[in-house]
């Protein structure tokens, strides 16, 4: 009896593979027109981690008999030969490893024209026996051969070899000094190492992460690089703003529903828990999901079973990873948020730093966040040092989210370099006036002071002793002041 063997596409994920529910990318048009058992997707950097989760949803739902799995082929520079041959050719190696026996596929047509070519290396040299394909702009498919006369071989040898482990090496090494590791999180201060050791640590279980910090310190990003670094991460990847969802879908949105379970209910709709079955769900904002909706959570996260609206009991196998801007413990201990949910869900808890506590991570922030415009781009621009100064003068209150809006803007409005005048960074804690004082100067004792115990004493009914508080004076030093103003003829409650 003869069996036909697997047939595996493998493709580097583009640009234009980033938003398969709105638009198909090279990918997707490949699916569309051919059928495969299995497609690995080849990933360069952490910025596609989320894009591949999204892929492997879209294909659960439109190809569930295919298995889809990420392969990290991980290079600092995407159009650098001596960065991306060697993690490609490792890449390769572990798919054949796992696979053996099979009909390999390559897509030419994702990624950069170095890929492009390693992809010819590695097949014309013989690492892999596969067909090489591209999709045009009108989504054909169409082989691409090399059948000239004039064509060069290419040989393997062991040399090679040897250089691929020392420019792995070096690889390794340019990531390390850039303060980048292989879970995307940036930076070499204390707290920030202390994140990736947890992370390290806690990745490969099934125990629920809580993780707490301001808006735009990137607790998405660390989610993500949880999930990625666990036996999970060839699963879905859902992450959910708990704020962002109607209570009326709350249950639908989370558990699904039955076809005819309501007005409008036209078909069967599969829940977040069900699509990431196997996978992990992030919990966004924790901390605004109504009371109503901690109970349903807390019996989910409990037995890890749920009904659609309109359905029968399921079950379904995600991790909890949970976040929120929000001090939870003062929810809990105000009766806003459930003590036993909050048990469910906080394990262990992962803090991340507001930006502007970070020291010299700001700028090592900005820098990986510049490189990214510049490969969006297509650009080689640079932060000028005036920029660079500016940069860390400022407080950040938006932290990394603000400063990726700040540098999208900058590099829009700059020519070759970046400058401190095209950094617009807003700050809503602070007024847009500026202070003056006149040339003759002011009388701050005398002509500012007094006012702002007037507006002390009128806040607190005249209590002399909560005035002081107010103004960080002790009662005794506040008293004698008034009594002083008082002797000049002023009268702070009038």
């Amino acid at each position: 009896m003869k069996f036909s063997r697997m047939k595996i596409l493998l493709s580097f994920i583009g640009n234009n593979d980033c938003y398969p529910f709105e638009s198909p990318g090279a990918i997707l048009s490949i699916l569309q027109q051919r059928q495969f058992d299995r497609l690995y997707l080849l990933i360069n950097s952490e910025k596609y981690l989320k894009p591949a989760s999204d892929i492997i949803q879209y294909c659960t739902q439109h190809y569930p008999r295919m298995a889809v799995e990420i392969q990290q082929s991980m290079s600092e520079n995407p159009a650098d030969y001596n960065t991306v041959y060697p993690a490609m050719y490792q890449a390769v190696k572990n798919i054949l490893f796992k696979t053996g026996n099979a009909e390999y596929w390559i897509s030419l047509t994702s990624g950069t024209p170095v890929m492009h070519a390693c992809w010819i290396f590695l097949q014309q040299g013989g690492v892999i026996d596969a067909r090489l394909i591209q999709v045009s702009r009108n989504a054909e498919i169409s082989d691409v051969t090399f059948e000239l006369d004039d064509f060069p071989e290419i040989r393997q040898t062991e040399a090679i070899k040897a250089e691929i482990t020392r420019l792995s090496r070096e690889n390794k090494d340019l990531r390390r000094i850039a303060g980048l590791t292989e879970n995307g999180i940036i930076g070499q201060c204390p707290s920030i190492i202390t994140i990736r050791e947890q992370i390290e640590r806690f990745a490969d279980t099934n125990i629920p992460i809580f993780i707490s910090g301001e808006s735009g310190t990137g607790k998405e990003l660390v989610a993500e690089a949880i999930h990625f670094r666990s036996s999970r991460k060839d699963k879905p990847f859902i992450p959910v703003n708990c704020g962002a969802i109607p209570s009326e879908l709350f249950e639908s949105e989370f558990f699904g529903h039955k076809k005819g379970a309501f007005t409008g209910a036209i078909s069967d709709r599969q829940g977040i828990f069900k699509q990431a079955n196997g996978g992990t769900v992030f919990l966004d904002e924790i901390a605004d999901l109504l009371p109503a909706f901690q109970v349903k959570l807390l019996r989910f996260v409990d037995s890890g079973k749920f009904a659609p609206v309109g359905g029968n009991s399921e079950t379904s196998d995600v991790r909890i990873v949970s976040a929120t801007h929000k001090d939870i413990r003062d929810m809990v201990r105000a009766g806003t948020f459930r003590e036993d949910l909050f048990y469910r869900l906080v394990h262990t808890e992962l803090h991340l730093p507001p930006l502007r506590s970070r020291g010299n991570d700001i700028i090592l922030i900005a820098q990986h966040l510049t490189n990214n415009l510049n490969l969006k781009y297509g650009n080689r621009k640079r932060l000028s040092s005036d920029a660079v100064d500016r940069i860390l003068k400022s407080s950040w209150p938006g932290n990394i989210r603000q400063m990726k809006n700040v540098l999208e803007t900058a590099y829009v409005l700059s020519d070759d370099t970046i400058a401190a005048e095209h950094l617009h960074i807003m700050d809503v804690h602070t007024s847009c006036s500026q202070i003056e004082i006149p040339d003759a100067g002011i009388d701050l004792e005398n002509d500012i002071m007094p006012r702002y115990y007037d507006v002390a004493l009128k806040k607190t009914g005249g209590n002399a002793e909560k005035a002081a508080r107010l103004l960080g004076l002790k009662p005794h030093t506040f008293r004698a002041r008034l009594k002083a103003l008082k002797s000049k003829s002023f009268d702070p409650t009038s």
